[in-house]
C-alpha cells in the first residue's frame, strides 16, 4: 500500500512518481532563477534568525506540541504569538501549519474540509499580506521574504495534495522565489533551506509521472535538494524536525537508502521518546523498505506502548496500525493472523469512517481468498466496495468481487509506490 507521510508531516503530494534520468533539462537550466551553492556563502554567520521577546519560546513550544497532535495546546501558544506581535506574520504562519497538520490526520477520508481549509487559506494569506507589509517598509527584510516564501510553499503543498497542480506549482515556484531572497539577504535563516530544497528535490524527481506536470515541474536539481534539507536540519532554528521528516521520506520513498531513512527516525524518536507519532514514521519507513518481521515487531511494540499511555489525537490512526500489520502478516503468508489483526483494525476504532478501515476490510477479504474462504471474503470486497474510494480500494475491492486475487497480485498491490 502506498505508504506517503501525510500522516506525519507537512508531506508532499501522493502521486506515484518515478525519478528522472537527469534532473536538470534543457528547460529546467532556462527556467531555473539560479539558486546554486555558488551563490550562496554556506558557512555566512550573519543575523541569527529569531523572532521577538517571548515569541520564540512560545513558537518552540507551540511546535511541540503540534508534532504531538496536541493541536488546542499549539494554538493557544501561536495565537498569542499573533496578540503579542500583531504585525510579524510569524504567528499566522504557525496557524497555517497548524490547519496542515489537523487536514493531515484525516487525508485518508473524503469529507468536507472547508473549515479547516477556510482557515489554512485566511492565515496563509495573513503571512504573505504581513510580510509584503514589511519588505514595502525594508523592515527585516530576511524574515519577510522568509515568511513569504514559506506561506507560498505551503499553500503549494496544499494544492499538491489536491492535485491542483497549476496552483502547487505557481505557489510553489512563488514560494522558491522569495526563500531565495531571503538567503541572499541572510544565509543565516538556515530554515530557508527547507523550502528550496524540498521544490529543488521534487521538482526533479517527479516530473516522470505527472504528464502535464512534466511541463510544470521544472528548475529542479535533486542533488542540491538535498544538500539544503541536510543543511536546513543541521543549522536549524525552527524547523529541525520537518527537515528530518522529509528526509525520511526522501531517503525511504526515493532514494531507497533505508539505513539512512532509519537513522533519520531513530533521530526522531530521540528527540522526543514519548511521541508515539514518530514511532508511526518507523513503521511506515519498515513498510517501504518491505521488511515485514520488522514492520510486525514495530506494530506489536506501537500497540503494547499504547496500551500503557495513550496519546491523545492519535487514536485514529490506529486502525492503520492493525493495517501494516496485517500487510506484513500477509507478505509472510500468515494468512489467519492477517485476518485476526485485520478484524481488530476494524473492530476496535472509534473512526470506523477512516480510509485504513476501508482497507482493513480490503485486506481482510484478501487474505480469507488466500486461505480458500471465498463466501466470508465476498463479504469483504462488498462492504469495501461500497464505503468512499481510498488510493484505488473501490477498484480492488470489485476486481476481488469478480475474480480472487493470488498471493503476487495482493502483494503488488501492498507494494505499489
Amino acid at each position: 500500500m502506498k505508504t506517503l507521510l501525510l500522516l506525519l508531516s507537512l508531506s508532499c503530494p501522493a502521486v506515484d512518481a518515478q525519478p528522472l534520468a537527469e534532473p536538470a533539462t534543457a528547460a529546467a537550466s532556462a527556467d531555473d532563477d539560479g539558486l546554486g551553492p555558488a551563490l550562496v556563502d554556506l558557512n555566512a554567520s550573519t543575523r541569527p534568525f529569531t523572532l521577538s521577546p517571548g515569541a520564540d519560546e512560545r513558537y518552540d513550544r507551540g511546535i511541540a506540541r503540534m508534532y504531538r497532535l496536541e493541536f488546542d495546546q499549539a494554538e493557544k501558544e501561536f495565537r498569542e504569538i499573533t496578540r503579542m506581535s500583531p504585525e510579524s506574520p510569524a504567528g499566522y504562519f504557525a496557524l497555517a501549519a497548524l490547519s496542515w497538520w489537523r487536514y493531515s490526520q484525516n487525508f485518508d477520508m473524503q469529507g468536507s474540509f472547508k473549515a479547516v481549509e477556510d482557515e489554512f487559506i485566511t492565515n496563509s494569506d495573513k503571512v504573505i499580506e504581513l510580510s509584503k507589509k514589511m519588505a514595502e517598509e525594508k523592515r527585516d527584510l530576511d524574515q519577510a521574504y522568509f515568511f513569504m516564501g514559506s506561506a507560498y510553499g505551503l499553500q503549494g503543498r496544499w494544492f499538491a495534495v489536491q492535485r491542483s497542480w497549476w496552483k502547487a506549482y505557481t505557489r510553489g515556484k512563488k514560494g522558491r522565489k522569495f526563500l531565495k531572497k531571503c538567503v541572499e539577504v541572510n544565509p543565516a535563516v538556515y530554515d530557508a533551506f527547507l523550502g528550496l530544497g524540498i521544490f529543488d528535490y521534487y521538482a526533479a524527481t517527479l516530473p516522470g509521472a505527472l504528464g502535464l506536470g512534466a511541463k510544470l515541474f521544472v528548475g529542479g536539481d535533486r542533488a542540491r535538494g538535498m544538500e539544503y534539507v541536510k543543511l536546513a536540519k543541521e543549522k536549524w532554528r525552527f524547523f529541525k524536525v520537518e527537515a528530518r521528516f522529509f528526509l525520511v521520506e526522501i531517503y525511504s520513498m526515493h532514494e531507497k537508502d533505508f539505513k539512512a531513512a532509519y537513522a533519520e527516525t531513530q533521530a526522531l524518536r530521540a528527540l522526543d521518546p514519548t511521541n508515539m507519532v514518530f514511532r508511526v514514521g518507523e513503521i511506515m519507513t519498515h513498510i517501504q523498505a518491505q521488511d515485514w518481521p520488522q514492520v510486525l515487531e514495530e506494530c506489536e511494540a506501537f500497540l503494547g506502548a499504547w496500551q500503557l499511555k495513550q496519546q491523545k489525537g492519535l487514536e485514529a490512526q490506529l486502525a492503520m496500525v492493525y493495517l501494516s500489520a496485517g500487510d506484513a502478516l500477509i507478505a509472510m503468508k500468515r494468512y489467519e493472523e492477517a485476518a485476526h489483526w485485520l478484524a481488530m483494525g476494524i473492530e476496535k476504532t472509534a473512526f470506523p469512517e477512516k480510509g485504513w478501515v476501508t482497507y482493513c476490510h480490503l485486506r481482510r477479504a484478501q487474505a480469507l481468498d488466500l486461505l480458500g474462504r471465498r463466501a466470508e471474503a465476498l463479504k469483504d470486497y462488498g462492504i469495501a466496495a461500497d464505503r468512499p474510494n481510498f488510493w484505488d480500494s473501490k477498484k480492488y475491492a470489485k476486481a476481488g468481487l469478480r475474480k480472487a486475487p493470488d498471493y503476487k497480485e495482493v502483494y503488488r498491490q501492498m507494494t505499489i509506490d
